[in-house]
């Protein structure tokens, strides 16, 4: 027995079986005895894991920059010294709407508790979101003054040193695609005099966004085994070159397919439907993911339309050794799962009901993983965050399902701004834009342009789910003066456009709108007396609307497809001219022999017809743009009163236009096309003494850009086939800079 107590008084010497009598703490100022004393759990068993713990309670609240305790003879001792508190804080160097998501990020407050380890978290946070937004050799320097009764002051000191632009972005390895195709895809941008502004800058986590962009170009073009195999960044003094090394691998085509009906609940009829349905879609085509995920939506419109409740589309894709990837339709039934909630967390500024008008589903449905994943590519498409995860728990046994949604908000604001001089003159162009003003999804933007004939302001505002009609509502205000040399008047207009737009039918889009306008139209003093008798001031009041049928397979660098619209106003009620303005127009476009060879035709109608014997204001009449029918100077094709070209009642343009291989360096992202181009403009309401220039003009050229180090630069040569005697002909045509 002897033994047994020397063994434990040997290897356990800080046991105690004693309780705790009383309790003292010493050091403490601010804090209460109390509180420090609410921590302290009594037990009868006193040991060295007792005392650890409850130390690391006391840290964990961050009162203390110090713990010690001790036990002795049932007394219990706890000394602490306190943090400081923070009297005072600032940030010096930054302002803005930095300062603002800065401010969003730190944890360190006034009056808030004070440790070293705060500081530093806080510190790499700052140091994270600056380099995100191209400052990535940001100093920050703490400067720490300390006041009595254990408080300090907290300045923080940051110098963002300049800007880390990117000055060259390079696409290397089997890549198929010229790069001059590739820097369209992604959104970062190279650095260049022209651009003022924009997403030139150096961002880690944009690499990442980047890559998926381009995975996802390459996947749509028929590029099943696409790898971004790396993409990283190297540091040219203070900027950065950016490399994105890839392997394209194959072009395949879609392969054949099999639908699969697990769900039993498919007639023979409906499955003939849906058999139809992706044959058309699929036969004799190139592989696209989007293709793949267009039959799913389909399908489900096919059982919504056919009133055929709960099922669920699957979509498999198997490579095969020919180059097709074979398709494999699963229809089954859905697991009997329920909505119970929606958790979301993570937003700070946007509020949860933008955030749930996003969404395909609510508390309450059928759980349809489909629509989940939809529901998040919705909320990454919107730009207002930097991360969307999911994650779902399930509850079997009551048949739920709740689902948490966690974000991380980004930065909804931007500057941009460009520059560009040409044989159209020169041209200053800038804009300010924030997409998630209040949090509530709305988006603000003012354009400002500034051209040798054109000066414009443009203030837009559109806020989504309007009176939770699931459609935008959006209201602009402009005000323009406009002085082309060829028209002989000068026009200021002021007005307003209330508009809203969405989705009608698969791919059809309608655009209802309303418009108040004031001219005021100056006719120079060397044109025609009837010509200034046509100037003056105007009010005009219009309901219109918009009809676009979208069919492209990409919205830009589009290869295969079509574009249609029609646009038509009525001007009657409240105008001092009513007039019918309609216009029409449709491009296609083809892969031709390969993908350096993209050809598109183009045709555009327009008309502008006074009602009830009223004559088109001067600033209704219609001019060509120098962009339909080149080889011709800008709004100088048409009937002529006086010396001055004055449009026309009608317009028609029609093109044809092909991309061809070039043997230039790479280096300057060359693009060269073929077009041949060809219209008319004619018609003169206000006077059957003008010549109405009923005749077809055409023009055949060659054009190429690149990319030099000047900045972009546009070249056009054409030949003038056909020509009225009075049009002016411009036979080469040129532009440096662009806009972003």
């Amino acid at each position: 027995m002897k033994k047994i107590f020397f063994f434990l008084i040997f290897f356990f010497p800080s046991v105690s079986f004693s309780k705790i009598d009383q309790i003292k703490v010493q050091g403490n100022i601010r804090v209460s005895e109390s509180l420090i004393i609410s921590f302290v759990e009594k037990k009868n068993l006193i040991d060295a894991k007792y005392i650890d713990d409850l130390t690391k309670k006391l840290y964990l609240t961050e009162l203390f920059s110090d713990v010690k305790i001790s036990y002795l003879n049932n007394i219990l001792n706890i000394f602490v010294t306190e943090n400081a508190s923070i009297n005072f804080f600032f940030i010096n160097g930054i302002e803005g709407s930095d300062l603002d998501e800065i401010s969003k990020l730190m944890t360190i407050k006034e009056g808030s508790i004070f440790t070293p380890l705060k500081l530093k978290q806080d510190i790499e946070n700052i140091k994270k979101y600056l380099k995100n937004t191209g400052y990535h050799f940001a100093v920050i320097e703490p400067e720490v003054i300390k006041i009595q009764n254990n408080q300090i002051n907290l300045i923080l000191n940051i110098d963002k040193k300049n800007i880390s632009k990117v000055k060259n972005i390079y696409f290397i390895g089997n890549k198929f695609f010229k790069s001059a195709d590739l820097i369209d895809v992604v959104s970062t941008s190279e650095y260049g005099w022209w651009k003022f502004f924009g997403f030139n800058f150096f961002s880690e986590e944009r690499l990442d966004y980047d890559s998926q962009l381009l995975k996802n170009f390459y996947k749509s073009k028929g590029f099943y085994d696409i790898e971004i195999e790396s993409s990283f960044a190297i540091q040219n003094n203070n900027d950065f070159n950016i490399f994105f090394s890839i392997n394209s691998g194959k072009k395949y085509s879609f392969g054949s397919f099999n639908i699969v009906d697990d769900s039993k609940e498919l007639s023979y009829d409906n499955l003939n439907n849906i058999k139809d349905m992706v044959s058309k879609e699929i036969s004799k085509k190139n592989y696209s993911y989007l293709k793949t995920s267009l039959i799913e939506k389909k399908i489900k419109d096919f059982f919504y339309n056919n009133k055929i409740p709960n099922l669920n589309v699957i979509t498999s894709e198997k490579k095969m050794d020919n180059e097709q990837i074979d398709l494999v339709i699963n229809i089954n039934k859905l697991d009997n799962l329920f909505i119970n909630k929606i958790v979301i967390s993570g937003n700070t500024i946007t509020k949860e009901a933008t955030i749930r008008d996003k969404l395909n589903f609510s508390e309450g449905d059928l759980y349809n993983s489909n629509e989940v994943n939809k529901s998040i590519d919705n909320l990454r498409a919107s730009s207002f965050f930097s991360k969307v995860d999911v994650t779902t728990r399930e509850d079997k046994l009551n048949k739920l399902k709740d689902i948490d949604i966690n974000i991380r908000e980004q930065s909804t604001g931007s500057i941009s701004a460009g520059a560009g001089y040409g044989t159209a003159g020169g041209l200053l162009e800038g804009s300010i834009n924030e997409s998630n003003f209040l949090g509530e999804g709305i988006n603000l933007n003012f354009t400002g342009r500034l051209s040798t004939q054109q000066i414009s302001g443009v203030f837009g505002y559109s806020t989504p789910n309007f009176l939770n009609s699931s459609r935008n509502a959006n209201l602009s205000l402009f005000s323009e003066k406009d002085e082309f040399k060829n028209t002989g008047f000068e026009n200021k207009k002021i007005g307003t456009v209330n508009s809203t737009n969405f989705l009608i039918y698969e791919d059809v889009f309608l655009r209802p709108n309303f418009v108040i306008q004031h001219d005021s139209i100056n006719a120079s003093s060397s044109s025609s007396a009837l010509f200034r008798s046509r100037a003056g001031d105007y009010l005009t009041t219009s309901l219109g609307y918009g009809l676009t049928f979208d069919k492209r397979n990409f919205k830009f660098k589009t290869s295969d497809g079509f574009i249609a619209y029609l646009d038509q106003n009525l001007a009657t009620l409240f105008s001092d001219v009513p007039t019918l303005q309609t216009g029409t127009g449709i491009t296609f476009f083809r892969e031709l022999f390969n993908p350096e060879f993209i050809g598109s035709a183009k045709l555009k109608l327009d008309s502008g017809l006074g009602i009830a014997d009223k004559d088109i204001k001067l600033s209704d009449r219609i001019f060509v743009n120098s962009k339909d029918l080149r080889g011709f100077q800008n709004r100088a094709v048409g009937p002529v009163d006086g010396g001055d070209h004055i449009g026309g009642n009608y317009l028609a343009t029609f093109g044809l236009k092909s991309t061809f291989p070039n043997p230039l360096p790479e280096i300057l992202r060359p693009t060269t096309f073929l077009f041949l181009d060809s219209g008319n403009v004619w018609g003169v309401d206000y006077s059957d003494r003008v010549n109405d220039s009923n005749k077809i003009r055409s023009s055949l050229g060659v054009g190429i850009d690149i990319v030099s180090p000047l900045g972009p630069l546009s070249f056009s040569f054409s030949n003038v086939i056909l020509k009225a005697s009075t049009d002016k002909v411009q036979n080469f045509t040129f532009n440096i800079g662009s806009t972003f």
